[in-house]
């Protein structure tokens, strides 16, 4: 059972216990994601998601040190979306930010497409129809200003931070990236 201290925005955020993340993972192990199959998909390493739950056999009440944004991104992928705000999304035209990419970038890490610096102003930054700024992502992810801004400009932002944009505007992310089955993958709670 995952707390629902670990399932908070970061303001509030307990970090998980390595059992949890184990419990994640293991989850969706069981729906045919193993770690390999999971890092092919997401973009994430392999070794880092072992280590995130390490030794949780021996030492299941040992803190994680999964960073934040890939926490929410495998809660997101288990079927709790948005832990970031309270599990909404902002309230966005989700066809206006479709329209505004190309559609290679809705689709997984090995057929992935990245936005081009203008697709990016089109949706983050002051006066934009969603808006999302830099520094309201960087609140809701723990990520920092300037890395943010330099990975957008220069087309380097990492898959999975581009999947918390989209999931913070409503897309289904867990569908978007885990479309070798039917139905939803949910944490038991």
């Amino acid at each position: 059972m995952i707390r629902e201290s670990a399932l908070l925005p970061a303001s509030q955020w307990s970090k998980p216990l390595v059992s949890e993340v184990a419990e994640i993972i293991n989850l969706l192990k069981d729906y045919g994601y193993d770690a390999a199959t999971l890092a092919r998909l997401t973009g994430m390493q392999e070794k880092k998601m072992s280590d995130w739950m390490s030794r949780y056999k021996r030492e299941p009440e040992n803190v994680s040190e999964i960073p934040y944004p890939c926490w929410c991104f495998l809660a997101a992928l288990a079927g709790r979306p948005n832990i970031q705000n309270n599990g909404k999304p902002i309230e966005v035209d989700a066809r206006k930010v479709m329209r505004a990419f190309k559609p290679t970038a809705f689709r997984n890490h090995t057929a992935f497409e990245m936005p081009t610096e203008k697709e990016f102003n089109r949706v983050i930054g002051d006066n934009t129809f969603t808006g999302i700024t830099i520094d309201s992502l960087c609140d809701a992810f723990l990520w920092k200003p300037a890395q943010l801004a330099t990975s957008l400009e220069k087309g380097t932002l990492p898959f999975l931070n581009w999947c918390l944009i989209l999931m913070l505007c409503g897309f289904n992310i867990q569908k978007m990236l885990l479309n070798q089955h039917d139905g939803d993958i949910l944490i038991n709670q």
